[in-house]
């Protein structure tokens, strides 16, 4: 069930947040992951338009929307590869008559997702905080 996110699923959003971080984002220091998670719990998901992803009441992934730019999209590492991603995509894209959205370039894995859902990558620029290269894409109906 895809539902909004409560002030209550914060804690295991950052959880999941952290956790897939880790896994999909291996190249950014752990140091530096670490130190964003306040951020995320206080700051970042209470401003974003949060839905989660839940079954059989455990909450397994989210998408965070500002207008219309995802600003996050994270699935907990246990149960990644089995379209949850997907589904919560179909679930925000329906929501919106296009989306941008940030990815860092050295996450094949994620790029290739979101150009499998129909994402154009528009530029390619250094992400501030981390001097990562980071692509900006974009996906309209």
């Amino acid at each position: 069930m895809i539902r909004t996110a409560t002030p209550e699923d914060i804690p295991s959003l950052v959880d999941i947040w952290l956790r897939a971080s880790r896994r999909a984002h291996d190249f950014i220091p752990a140091e530096f992951r670490e130190a964003q998670a306040a951020a995320m719990a206080e700051q970042h998901l209470p401003r974003a338009e949060v839905q989660v992803l839940e079954v059989e009441g455990r909450l397994i992934g989210f998408a965070a929307l500002e207008g219309d730019h995802l600003e996050a999209l994270f699935i907990d590492p246990e149960v990644q590869s089995y379209g949850h991603g997907s589904q919560l995509m179909a679930h925000a894209m329906s929501r919106r008559e296009r989306l941008t959205l940030c990815v860092y370039s050295r996450n094949v894995r994620a790029v290739s997702f979101y150009h499998r859902l129909g994402f154009q990558a528009v530029e390619e620029r250094p992400e501030p905080r981390t001097g990562e290269t980071e692509t900006l894409m974009a996906w309209a109906r």
